[in-house]
């Protein structure tokens, strides 16, 4: 087995910080529609138990 690596090889401990900061629009879009559907779940279930 070979575990030395190249000479003026370096390797990768942490991902480039470029790359944490790209998102993809559609999952924005999508956990803004999740917080938009669990607030109107929210307010919901405050009516429903206003009700009993």
């Amino acid at each position: 087995m070979f575990f030395a690596s190249q000479p003026g090889h370096r390797e990768k401990v942490a991902p480039d910080l470029s790359d944490a900061t790209r998102s993809d629009p559609m999952m924005d879009i999508l956990m803004l529609a999740l917080g938009f559907v669990f607030f109107a779940l929210a307010i919901g279930y405050t009516y429903a138990c206003e009700r009993l």
